[in-house]
């Protein structure tokens, strides 16, 4: 179980990554009224860009916990997954409610919540 949420984790992350600089990023980052940040656009389009990547790299670095919690057992691991299935949970409730259910992102956040609570319940 924790498995398929690990590459769930990876597959939405690669997604965003690639997607999200294609469509959302680098037309953004075209636009001439953005905002001067410390003296200069150059500096508002590396903190956007980095900012947007840096997600994927935290789901990443959640997909490698999942893999890890996935030999282990005990109250540690409930509670890591616990706080893992909570946080997608919340993702995809929020992804599917502001988005009005546009936002694919609750078609993969929702079930990673599933599955690692439901793998948190099991202890």
């Amino acid at each position: 179980m924790l498995l398929i949420a690990a590459a769930l984790t990876v597959l939405i992350g690669l997604y965003h990554s690639f997607a999200g600089e294609q469509r959302l990023i680098r037309p953004l980052l075209a636009l001439d009224t953005l905002p001067r940040l410390r003296g200069s656009t150059n500096f508002t389009r590396a903190l956007i860009r980095t900012a947007w990547h840096i997600t994927t790299l935290a789901w990443f670095g959640l997909a490698g916990i999942l893999i890890v919690m996935d030999g282990q057992n005990g109250a540690g691991r409930t509670g890591v997954l616990g706080i893992i299935a909570a946080v997608f949970a919340v993702s995809g409730i929020a992804a599917l409610v502001l988005g009005r259910g546009r936002h694919p992102a609750w078609l993969a956040f929702l079930p990673i919540a599933g599955l690692s609570g439901f793998a948190a319940l099991q202890g």
